[in-house]
């Protein structure tokens, strides 16, 4: 999306929010004054309320469930929302017990929208994001913070401080943030959306030549195979222009040919 897109959209709720503040909050609002409605800001509320983002660049019509058994597949009894044309997405009514649990994103090819690269994925691509308790950002670095967490059985601590690490990151806290509304005036976090795109792509590219019988198996193997076949250092190499299929081109899975994006 645009700066310019992104700061009418932010003015507008800010807008909205005064009015809304002005009136009094609506009916019987008087006791929400405490609820965080702030965009993007991933924080839960007193209302029971979970929201966040989703994003290698934003995903717009992606699935988002509140994931309670750990399979990375929606079950009946779990909340799923679908994200807005800014990655957003918010869950209503949670009961205490769901915010400990992972939060899985499905970005489905030809139906979800990246705007980071501006066009529908052209391949099926599944994100998660473990609880820390202020945050639900949704994106590849999060998902490699879950693999960390249960590959190699690190602490939510070590994880974190693995992946900012790896790909040189801004800060320990950057995997947990909306780091593509930081990118428009900071070099830092720009570095960090073309990284997220690649790792994203080829995320998909992966998932889509693995024959596993569960999405959990699919995730480990992914993350396990890109970090020893392809190596964290190329996702982080401007030479790979996210989008092109310039990853796969360069580093095809069991001799798969390149499969390059298209719009």
């Amino acid at each position: 999306m645009s700066l310019i897109r992104k700061i009418l959209y932010t003015a507008t709720a800010a807008m909205t929010l005064f009015i809304v503040a002005a009136c009094g909050g609506g009916s019987g609002s008087s006791g929400d004054s405490t609820q965080n409605l702030g965009t993007n800001d991933g924080t839960q509320s007193s209302s029971g309320s979970l929201s966040g983002v989703v994003i290698d660049g934003y995903w717009q019509g992606a699935e988002v469930f509140m994931d309670f058994n750990g399979n990375f597949e929606h079950d009946e009894n779990e909340p799923l929302v679908t994200t807005d044309a800014y990655g957003q997405y918010k869950f209503e009514n949670l009961d205490n017990d769901s915010f400990g649990h992972p939060v899985v994103a499905k970005g489905t090819a030809g139906v979800t929208f990246d705007d980071g690269l501006g066009q529908y994925l052209t391949d099926n691509i599944t994100m998660v994001s473990l609880d820390n308790d202020s945050m639900r950002v949704v994106s590849p670095f999060t998902s490699l913070h879950w693999y960390y967490m249960n590959n190699d059985n690190m602490t939510f601590e070590e994880a974190r401080n693995k992946v900012m690490e790896e790909f040189g990151l801004p800060s320990h806290q950057a995997i947990f943030e909306d780091f593509v509304e930081k990118s428009y005036d900071n070099p830092s976090y720009q570095n960090m959306v073309d990284t997220s795109l690649r790792m994203g792509e080829y995320m998909g590219y992966y998932f889509s030549s693995d024959n596993s019988t569960n999405m959990r198996e699919e995730m480990m193997n992914g993350f396990t195979y890109m970090h020893q076949n392809v190596g964290w250092d190329n996702f982080t190499d401007d030479n790979f222009q996210p989008g092109m299929g310039m990853m796969r081109d360069n580093f095809p899975i069991n001799g798969m040919p390149g499969m390059g994006m298209s719009n």
